[in-house]
């Protein structure tokens, strides 16, 4: 009975000094990075094993793990993926506040970035040209403007615009046609 061990590379005998990886064996030259056109020996640092294959560090994340969508630094643990991108959990947060999203919080995405509620309403949601107040549902764009329907009133009387066609603007505001001076027919 021999206790021959093995080269995982060359499947041949290790006659000299043998190097372990996982629960292969390699002859001191064939235990390099698998990389092609790399090479490098993996001897003296620390070695990645992937489906029976050597990395250098490099190479293994390069290959093997993601990137986050924030600092670009490869992820080695506790991984987010969010709009199809991957996030350090420290890293997925709104871009207006900085919160860090926990797994409770719910989060909008405009122009490829996480907003959290509160932001997303503050700086992404048109603001009404009445009141200035973000826009949330119905809203009707008259005046070069965006309005909540109840705010796009005559600027006198307060009346709403609901229902008619015909307005006037007098310095950017809305003003009914008995208010601007409109005789009835």
């Amino acid at each position: 009975m021999s206790d021959a061990i093995t080269c995982a590379v060359c499947n041949t005998t290790i006659q000299d000094k043998a190097l372990k990886a996982k629960d292969q064996y390699y002859h001191q030259h064939h235990f390099i990075c698998s990389q092609a056109h790399c090479g490098l020996s993996l001897v003296n640092i620390q070695v990645y094993n992937k489906n029976g294959q050597l990395f250098c560090e490099k190479h293994y994340q390069e290959n093997f793990l993601s990137k986050c969508a924030k600092c670009e630094e490869y992820i080695t643990e506790g991984c987010i993926t969010a709009m199809d991108l991957s996030w350090h959990p420290e890293h997925f947060q709104c871009y207006g506040c900085l919160v860090q999203f926990s797994g409770s919080m719910t989060y909008r995405e405009k122009d490829g970035q996480p907003y959290c509620d509160h932001c997303y309403t503050d700086t992404v949601l048109p603001k009404c040209g009445g009141c200035k107040e973000p826009i949330t549902d119905r809203a009707l764009k008259a005046l070069d403007k965006q309005w909540h329907v109840k705010c796009f009133v005559c600027m006198e009387c307060k009346k709403t615009f609901e229902g008619s066609e015909q307005f006037y603007c007098v310095e950017g505001q809305p003003i009914c046609g008995p208010c601007a001076g409109e005789e009835d027919d």
